[in-house]
């Protein structure tokens, strides 16, 4: 499932007044006596919290209403927008949905930021507002919850993945009125980003997300310093991987797979020709000699990279996340399985916090070779071999 739209659209048009018209019976004909009732005033609690505190009559235009607009001032709606006012039919959740939210708190919260638990304790907390925001989170931990439990859960995490895309496009298509809806909307793209993270199926899904969380970041939340993931920059998340290094020399077995995994690389250039696959066949070229002499400078590289999604134009992502481009599918099985072994180091004494993330790659890594036409198996032979070894050695 992919998502249909990133992008804001412009709001839909305001609702014709001529539903609010009151009708009244003609004169003539109504019973003698009968005083005609005077229609109340109802008082409108949907302005800006600017225009309550001067006591003033709010437009109420999104996303900034025209008095404050007029005076120069931050133009701010209280978090209960109408959007979020009690349904006459609300969401129905059973007590299995009971059971992923408790398996989201304790331990399918995405492990980005890092250390940034606290984060997601604050997402949760507004859940309940945002229908788009609790079926991501649910269907995370459905997926999460299937692959450490011998329950199957995949048809519950498909619905509430199903659901959150549904909804969320809904929500895209209008202004985003308030910090809590603007965080709500950033933790459901993040969501569903790791949820393609535990798909033996979802690479190109997950990259597809990926390229999401960068549109709906710069256009929901334009003003990063405000929001609960004001921490989670490609900027502060390279910091917080130095934190946690010993700079340990790099270990000579360590070196012949980075050499083995440069020498495959090389060997793609054939099959390249778009500018983002030169683009990102450049990049692996540089995290691995980088690595060579330190793996933490090239996780660093590895975490930049994923930014390129978000850089490049719709029509050259198209082209490259298309299902038959098996150059772009080839370089990225390279990319994720030297991501895991730079992560097995860079990030060891948290990398329990990614469970899944090698037998996930393995998936992925084979799935790509079965579908590839004859002439390129030389092309993914080092990440099968490579996810073979770690299967032997780990097992699944």
């Amino acid at each position: 499932m992919e998502l249909a739209k990133f992008n804001l659209l412009p709001p839909s048009p305001a609702e014709s007044s001529s539903e609010h018209a009151l009708t009244v019976k003609n004169p003539r004909t109504r019973t003698r006596g009968r005083a005609i009732p005077r229609k109340g005033h109802t008082k409108s609690r949907k302005g800006c919290l600017n225009c309550k505190r001067r006591r003033v009559k709010c437009p109420e235009t999104f996303p900034e209403c025209d008095n404050c607009k007029r005076l120069g001032i931050t133009c701010e709606y209280s978090s209960m927008i109408p959007s979020m006012a009690l349904q006459s039919t609300p969401t129905q959740f059973s007590m299995e949905d009971l059971r992923f939210f408790h398996h989201f708190l304790s331990h399918a919260y995405p492990p980005l930021p890092i250390k940034g638990d606290q984060v997601w304790k604050e997402v949760s907390c507004i859940s309940h507002n945002f229908d788009f925001l609790m079926h991501a989170m649910l269907g995370l931990a459905a997926s999460h919850l299937s692959l450490c439990d011998t329950t199957e859960f995949s048809s519950q995490a498909l619905t509430h993945r199903v659901h959150a895309i549904r909804l969320f496009n809904e929500r895209l298509s209008k202004p985003c009125v308030s910090k809590a809806e603007a965080d709500a909307r950033y933790a459901t793209i993040m969501a569903l980003t790791f949820q393609s993270s535990y798909m033996p199926e979802g690479m190109l899904e997950f990259i597809i997300m990926l390229r999401g969380c960068t549109v709906v970041s710069d256009t929901v939340i334009p003003v990063l310093e405000e929001s609960i993931f004001s921490g989670f920059t490609a900027e502060s998340h390279t910091e917080r991987v130095l934190s946690l290094q010993r700079h340990d020399p790099v270990d000579a077995l360590i070196g012949e797979v980075l050499d083995a995994a440069l020498t495959s690389v090389n060997s793609l250039r054939p099959i390249c020709h778009s500018v983002l696959e030169v683009r990102y066949l450049s990049v692996l070229d540089r995290i691995l000699r980088l690595s060579k002499t330190s793996p933490v400078e090239g996780f660093t590289e590895i975490c930049l990279a994923y930014t390129i999604f978000g850089e490049t134009s719709e029509v050259e992502f198209n082209h490259f996340a298309d299902r038959s481009n098996y150059a772009a599918q080839i370089i990225m099985a390279h990319f994720f399985v030297i991501e895991y072994i730079l992560a097995a180091i860079a990030l060891k004494p948290i990398i329990d916090s990614f469970p899944f993330r090698r037998v996930i790659i393995a998936a992925w890594t084979k799935e790509i070779s079965k579908k590839l036409p004859s002439g390129y198996e030389e092309c993914i032979r080092w990440p099968l071999e490579f996810s073979e070894l770690c299967h032997q050695k780990h097992g699944p």
